[in-house]
């Protein structure tokens, strides 16, 4: 927790930072272990979890309030599914190679994995504000709200966005998929 309090620069956000800590610290591990199923990254995740939240602390008017308690929900689903997300495709990938699961070859098994990659990579290549709607909506599940609430946006101007992402995306990957025809 010092680390994080050292982050922030006055002594009214050391300690309305120090009140959340200490009241929402293990309902943050529980959300997390929950979506992880493993102890020591579900401490991960709320560690992360509260490192962002040192960069938004401002939003957190009433410490107490069900919106705070929402608020640092999404933050710290959004950590775990983060976790997750970086370690599962790989796993996944691995286990199917190894066991021979989903009654298929591991020529189509490496082909879907080299199509996850191309749409991951596409995804990278959105715009920022883009990429940010996008993530959260898709691989978070998150409400336009939830979003809106996190990136300081309205419900509506969420969804215009994630529109507008996923109008970008279909374009990349038809150019995609034009180059691969093409070789």
């Amino acid at each position: 927790m010092f680390l994080f309090l050292a982050l922030l620069d006055s002594p009214g956000e050391q300690e309305k930072f120090r009140e959340i800590y200490e009241h929402y610290r293990h309902f943050m591990w529980y959300l997390a272990n929950q979506r992880l199923q493993d102890e020591h990254l579900a401490e991960d995740a709320v560690q992360e979890a509260f490192l962002a939240l040192t960069r938004h602390l401002d939003k957190v008017e009433d410490v107490y309030s069900p919106r705070t308690k929402r608020f640092l929900s999404t933050i710290v689903r959004s950590k775990a599914v983060d976790i997750l997300r970086k370690r599962e495709p790989e796993q996944e990938f691995e286990d199917c190679m190894e066991d021979g699961r989903g009654g298929t070859d591991i020529l189509e098994q490496y082909l879907r994995k080299e199509q996850y990659n191309q749409l991951v990579s596409c995804i990278l290549e959105l715009d920022d504000r883009y990429r940010t709607v996008f993530e959260y909506k898709y691989l978070y599940q998150m409400t336009d709200a939830e979003i809106g609430d996190i990136l300081g946006i309205s419900a509506k101007n969420v969804n215009v966005r994630y529109f507008r992402a996923r109008k970008k995306l279909q374009e990349m990957i038809r150019k995609e998929g034009g180059r691969y025809e093409k070789a």
